[in-house]
C-alpha cells in the first residue's frame, strides 16, 4: 500500500498539470472567480504534495516505513478540488470546455484505481470525489440530454470496481509469487532450514556491536549410509538429523544446511563457554538414538563441530566462517565426535 500510494511523483505532477490546464483554459475563456481560486488552490496543493513525497523518499532512504496520513489527506483534497473544477466547468455551457473537462475526468479514473488498488475503498472515494461533481454539474446545465449521464453512473462505478479488482488480483498474484521465490531462495528445500544465502542475510543484518558464535557441523559416517541405502534414505536421515539438531538449540539460535551433510549454526549473544555447552547438547541429541532407514535397518550417526566467536576470532563474517571451518577440519582430523574452537595456530 505504501509503495502504490507514495511512489508516483510523475502521476502527481501530470494530474496537477492537467487540472491546471483545464482551470486556466476555463478561466481565460469564460472567466469567473471560481476558476481563479481553483488555479491558486491547485498550485498550493501541488507544492504540498511534492514536499510530502520528498519527505517520504527521505524516510525510505533511512530504512523506515513512512506514514501515509498526510499523502492520503492531500490526495483526498486534490480529488475534491478536481470535482469542484469539473462541476464549474460543466456549468459553463461552453462545448469545448465541457469536452476537455470530460476527457480529463475520465482520464483520472484509471490512474486512481491503478495507484490505490491496495486500498479499494479509498480508491472508490477518490473516484467519487472527482466524478460525482462532474455528473452533478452536467446534469444541472439545463440541457435534458445531459441527464442521460446519470443513467451511466451505475455502469461506470461497476467498471471502476472491476478495474480495481483486476489490478488487485494481478498485483497480489505477482507479490505472492515474488515472496514464494524469495523464500525458496533463502531456504533448503529438503530440510526447510535456511541455506547459505539465507544465513548470510541474517548475519549481515547483525550489528557490528553484537557478540555471536558461528558453528560448523559435519556429520560422521553419513556417506557410507547414503551409498548403501540410497539417496532417498539419505535425504530422510538428513531431515531427522536436522530436526534433532534444531531441538537442541534455544529460541533465537539459527540452524542452516549449507549443502550435503554440512550445517551451520548462528548463536547470537553467545561467547565461547556457552557455545561449547550448546555444541555438547547438539552432539548428544544427534547421537542419542539410532536412525531407522529403509523400514527395517537402524544406523548410527555422529557429528563433529568447529566454531569461532565474533569479534574475538574474526571481525569479518566471511573470515569468521573460514575460521570456524578450519576448527571443524582440525576436530575431524583429531578424531571426530566433538567440538573445538578456532585458535590462531590453525591459520593457513
Amino acid at each position: 500500500m505504501n509503495g502504490a500510494l507514495l511512489s508516483s511523483p510523475v502521476a502527481v505532477i501530470m494530474g496537477a498539470l492537467n487540472g491546471l490546464f483545464v482551470a486556466c483554459l476555463a478561466h481565460f475563456t469564460v472567466g469567473g472567480a471560481a476558476f481563479a481560486i481553483i488555479i491558486l488552490a491547485e498550485t498550493i496543493l501541488l507544492c504540498a504534495r511534492l514536499a510530502s513525497l520528498r519527505r517520504v523518499k527521505a524516510t525510505r532512504a533511512g530504512g523506515e516505513i513512512p506514514y501515509i496520513d498526510l499523502p492520503v489527506t492531500l490526495s483526498l483534497l486534490w480529488c475534491g478540488l478536481q470535482g469542484l473544477l469539473f462541476f464549474f466547468a460543466m456549468r459553463t455551457g461552453n462545448t469545448a470546455i465541457m469536452v476537455i473537462t470530460a476527457a480529463h475526468c475520465m482520464g483520472l479514473v484509471g490512474p486512481l484505481c491503478a495507484r490505490n488498488y491496495a486500498a479499494p475503498r479509498l480508491a472508490m472515494l477518490l473516484v467519487g470525489l472527482s466524478v460525482c461533481p462532474f455528473l452533478i454539474g452536467a446534469a444541472t446545465t439545463g440541457d435534458p440530454v445531459m441527464l442521460a449521464l446519470l443513467a451511466l453512473l451505475p455502469g461506470f462505478l461497476l467498471g471502476a470496481l472491476q478495474l480495481l479488482a483486476n489490478y488487485r488480483s494481478a498485483m497480489l498474484s505477482a507479490l505472492s509469487a515474488e515472496m514464494i521465490n524469495a523464500d525458496r531462495a533463502r531456504h533448503d528445500p529438503l530440510t526447510g532450514l535456511l541455506n547459505r544465502h539465507g544465513l548470510e542475510g541474517v548475519m549481515k543484518s547483525l550489528s557490528r556491536d553484537d557478540v555471536f558464535s558461528l558453528v560448523c557441523f559435519d556429520l560422521d559416517g553419513f556417506k557410507p549410509i547414503n551409498d548403501r541405502f540410497g539417496h532417498a534414505a539419505g535425504d530422510g536421515l538428513l531431515c531427522e538429523v536436522a530436526s534433532r539438531m534444531q531441538a537442541a538449540l534455544d529460541e533465537g539460535q539459527i540452524l542452516a544446511r549449507i549443502g550435503g551433510d554440512e550445517f551451520l549454526a548462528l548463536l547470537p549473544s553467545q561467547g565461547a563457554e556457552k557455545t561449547e555447552a550448546t555444541i555438547e547438547a547438539v552432539l548428544a541429541n544427534v547421537s542419542s538414538a539410532p536412525y531407522p532407514v529403509d523400514g527395517t535397518s537402524l544406523v548410527q550417526i555422529g557429528v563433529t563441530a568447529g566454531f569461532a566467536c565474533y569479534p574475538e576470532d574474526a571481525t569479518d563474517i566471511t573470515e569468521l566462517h573460514v575460521r570456524a571451518d578450519r576448527a571443524l577440519y582440525a576436530a575431524k582430523k583429531a578424531g571426530k565426535g566433538f567440538g573445538t574452537r578456532y585458535v590462531p595456530s590453525l591459520a593457513a
